[in-house]
């Protein structure tokens, strides 16, 4: 009897052995997805490009908020690399766009200045102002408050970008369409 159930018992063993090594994996919404994601992008930021008040543990525990993030640092040449999938890049852009929409609003909300609407392209690149003709300055330097404050929160988004800082602002009387200025930043010093 004994031999009997031992029998039985190496049948089972070996016909679920058998089994399990033919089985197939199911494929699940979850692996296709995983493989649409595997395309990386990766930025990497130099320290220097952020403000004299940067936080890096905010810096951290804000990219750590979002899924699909990696970074790290190279303390000897002090630069960040970031590497993502598409998701998350889009996250990231999305949380790193409002504070520079916030600071556009504030500008057009701001009755000090000459800016009446801010329109702007996916990556703060082109910006144009709308301007009260008469509240512009005679001679609207490259390097007006005004400006300053709508390129600033424009190339701190781009620091996230893969194709580096730049901003264009064309300056346009709102009642007239008229371009008033239009500068390039950084600004090319001769």
């Amino acid at each position: 009897m004994k031999k009997f159930l031992s029998s039985i018992l190496v049948i089972l063993v070996v016909f679920t052995l058998f089994v399990g090594c033919n089985k197939k994996p199911e494929t699940s919404e979850i692996e296709s997805t995983t493989k649409a994601e595997t395309a990386s992008i990766t930025v990497i930021i130099n320290e220097n490009s952020f403000t004299d008040n940067f936080d890096e543990t905010a810096f951290y525990e804000e990219l750590d908020a979002i899924e699909g993030v990696f970074h790290t640092k190279n303390t000897e040449t002090n630069e960040y690399t970031l590497t993502m999938t598409e998701t998350a890049f889009k996250e990231l852009k999305n949380v790193k766009s409002k504070p520079v929409i916030d600071a556009f609003n504030g500008l057009i909300k701001d009755a000090e200045n000459f800016v009446t609407d801010i329109k702007y392209d996916s990556d703060f690149r082109n910006v144009k102002v709308y301007a009260q003709k008469d509240k512009v300055p005679e001679e609207l330097s490259d390097y007006d408050a005004t400006l300053l404050k709508i390129m600033s929160p424009a190339m701190a988004y781009q620091i996230y970008t893969v194709e580096g800082q730049r901003v264009n602002i064309t300056v346009i009387n709102s009642e007239s369409e008229e371009v008033l200025k239009t500068v390039s930043y950084p600004v090319v010093i001769q």
